[in-house]
């Protein structure tokens, strides 16, 4: 057994837990229906609301998708399961105690390799959109699971890669750990169920010199977008002089898969508008790229003055036209754009979103003061800097420049400096938008942050921090809530309360740490043991709650053995020579009858069950 599969079992690695465990669990039933399934996604709004844009981001059916069981049916029980897994992943492992390993960056290039799959996967057409995005969402989770098993010894990894990049990072994990991220990563998913078919390109994309796939294959096929998928989460998260390199490497490497030089540019900048989009909604960091036919060319490394603009100028006189482009891309890294007349103009503007429209008062079929009303009218059009060009000069002219709406005038006998001069105000503005995002993006991410802690501190207020079960606290309020729903429905319900026997022995005998191994060890016993729908929560000391809805008295004594006797099979290594030892339990079961009047009587009613248990011997149930 090698490393990689000992960490597996030893439950070190990332692991779903809540309503994505219930869904993992669900799925591997042979008699489960997407109905099911679709019932336990509801319980989680986050999860069922991007399930449902997933659905209808990959969707080719005009009518959207709008609800949770629709969602779970367009992308099947599969799909919906490695979903699920994803992004409880995501939502539990945003942070951690590895130092040098950057989380955030992590999903962030995760999440847009994620989407390049599924752009990708469109094209090639090799597999299910949404099975190829979690495939790039999970291709580098084997990294997350090295910080988690080994924070301390992964931090000095990741410190000497960054400082010698000659290094391959996968045999820098093998020397100090013993394993590398892609052998975890791909035991992990192949643990999860992720189809053979993934985990072998998955195995060998990041070194295909070692692949022995057929290049006609499918996994040859796969093996070569999670290549450009990478390389493209590369780009998205590298800086400004690293993007141009990256940009040529993308365009040369997509030639396999047979996207042009023309048509990668479009491509890219969709994609990575998606990444920006999915980044709000999962409060993931993202970057404003500029477009990427600007960075391959090399135009992104330009100093803060000398920022590059998109500019259309718009002109009926060709002659005119020309002379005024000329003068713009004279010693300047401006892109522009020409259009002969108004209604050119509005749809070019509208396509390519432009800093600077620079057009003739006199224009063909859309005047300039006609241009100017119809692009303020838009919100894009509102941040568009517009400059009015004519042949008279004065007051009236400037008046009427800005009835128009537009931001200033010039002659048509400008010279170069002029036009240097009067685009310094559409330079700074461009400059206060996007230190305006920068901002945005900084207090998206803060409040995401604090949204993250306040949902910690919630969890754990409702969390027993020994044994990860429900409190007392929160075993109450769910009893509550079914305890209402059994009322309105008249369906059963019951409660098996159980007590350690002899813990006090147990802590006196080994002590408390001892202790609490046990109590940790029963715990997972009795959840793993628990049956389908019932809750386990630790109530206090060594005693635990199962509540069982839906359940009868007959049904809550089976439950009740079968927890005692699993209990009295197991054994529990307390970590002093391989010593293990044997706990018992005692059980009292109550059930929901008309004279009951509330949820504390139903537990005073077990209590003393189990009372009642323990006074005949322990280590057996009784019922009220």
């Amino acid at each position: 057994m090698n490393t990689a599969e000992q960490l597996n079992i030893s439950g070190q690695l990332p692991s779903p837990k809540g309503v994505a465990l219930a869904v993992l669990e669900l799925s591997r039933r042979e008699n489960a229906t997407l109905g099911e399934v679709a019932r336990v996604v509801q319980t989680d709004p986050a999860l069922s609301g991007r399930l449902i844009k997933l659905a209808n981001t990959a969707s080719h059916i005009s009518r959207p998708v709008v609800s949770v069981q629709e969602a779970v049916v367009r992308q099947g029980m599969t799909s919906v399961r490695q979903l699920a897994l994803g992004f409880s992943l995501l939502d539990q492992y945003r942070s951690g105690i590895c130092v040098g390993f950057d989380y955030q960056a992590y999903w962030s290039h995760s999440l847009l390799m994620g989407l390049a799959m599924q752009a990708l996967g469109a094209r090639v057409r090799s597999a299910a959109p949404d099975e190829l995005f979690i495939c790039g969402l999970l291709a580098q989770v084997g990294q997350l699971a090295l910080a988690t098993a080994y924070p301390s010894e992964y931090s000095g990894v990741l410190a000497g890669y960054q400082a010698d990049r000659t290094q391959s990072l996968l045999a820098l994990e093998h020397v100090q750990l013993e394993t590398d991220h892609t052998e975890l990563g791909v035991v992990m998913m192949a643990d999860w169920g992720l189809p053979k078919v993934f985990t072998e390109p998955l195995a060998h994309y990041e070194d295909p010199e070692h692949a022995s796939f057929a290049s006609d294959s499918r996994s040859n096929s796969l093996m070569l977008i999670l290549r450009l998928s990478h390389l493209l989460a590369d780009y998205g998260l590298a800086t400004a002089d690293a993007r141009p390199h990256l940009a040529q490497e993308w365009i040369k490497q997509a030639e396999a898969i047979d996207i042009t030089p023309e048509t990668a540019g479009g491509f890219i900048d969709k994609v990575t508008a998606s990444w920006r989009e999915w980044g709000e909604l999962l409060k993931i960091p993202t970057t404003a790229l500029p477009p990427f036919e600007d960075i391959s060319k090399g135009q992104s490394d330009i100093s803060e003055e000398q920022l590059p603009l998109r500019i259309v100028v718009a002109d009926g006189n060709a002659a005119s036209r020309r002379q005024i482009m000329s003068l713009l891309v004279e010693n300047s890294a401006h892109i522009v754009y020409p259009a002969e007349n108004g209604n050119a103009a509005l749809a070019l503007a509208m396509e390519i979103l432009p800093h600077v429209i620079i057009a003739q008062v006199k224009l063909p079929e859309l005047d300039g003061s006609e241009l100017c009303h119809a692009l303020r009218a838009t919100e894009e059009g509102r941040r568009m800097h517009i400059l009015l060009m004519g042949d008279e000069n004065g007051e009236n002219q400037s008046m009427r420049t800005y009835e128009s709406c537009a931001d200033g005038y010039l002659p048509s006998s400008v010279d170069a400096q002029g036009l240097r001069i009067r685009l310094f105000a559409a330079q700074r503005l461009l400059q206060l938008q996007n230190n305006w995002e920068k901002d945005r993006a900084q207090l998206r991410q803060i409040a995401a942050e604090l949204a993250v802690a306040n949902r910690r501190l919630a969890t754990a207020a409702l969390t027993d921090s020994l044994t990860g079960l429900s409190n007392r606290r929160s075993a109450m309020d769910q009893l509550q809530q079914i305890w209402s729903a059994t009322t309105r429905s008249g369906m059963p319900l019951s409660l098996i309360v159980l007590d350690i026997d002899h813990f006090k022995q147990i802590n006196d005998t080994y002590g408390h740490a001892v202790g609490d191994i046990v109590l940790r060890e029963t715990a997972e016993i009795l959840r793993k043991s628990a049956r389908q729908g019932d809750t386990v929560s630790r109530i206090g000391g060594e005693e635990f709650l199962v509540i069982c809805p839906n359940t009868d008295i007959k049904a809550a004594t089976q439950a009740a053995e079968r927890l005692r006797l699993t209990l009295e099979s197991s054994k529990i290594m307390i970590g002093r020579e391989n010593k293990s030892i044997t706990v018992t339990a005692s059980f009292g079961i109550s059930s929901k009858l008309a004279s009951t009047a509330d949820i504390d009587a139903l537990v005073n009613t077990a209590d003393l069950a189990l009372y009642a248990a323990k006074q005949e011997g322990r280590n057996r149930f009784c019922v009220r």
